[in-house]
């Protein structure tokens, strides 16, 4: 993984051509964000499909998933999966 700020560009021929349809809003969006870093909006999309949908890449960030609740007459779905049953 490369260090936060560091540019990263891919370097091999591109074999794939494909259309995108934007709302008004993401294209805007995307081309500020070239004219602020300096990439191609390609390469925006690019970064972003990695980052999205490459799990095994993706940075991974230590910390706690907790959840509670109480409930007068929990369904039986939540019920059935409660530890030692009812």
């Amino acid at each position: 993984m490369t260090p936060v700020g560091t540019p990263q560009v891919y370097t091999y021929c591109m074999g794939r051509r494909t259309q995108v349809t934007l709302t008004e809003q993401q294209y805007l969006f995307l081309h500020g964000e070239a004219g602020r870093t300096g990439l191609p909006v390609a390469e925006l999309v690019r970064r972003a499909v990695d980052e999205t949908y490459r799990p095994h890449t993706r940075r991974r960030v230590r910390g706690f998933d907790v959840g509670f609740g109480i409930w007068r007459d929990p369904d039986a779905a939540l019920a059935g999966r409660r530890a030692g049953g009812r």
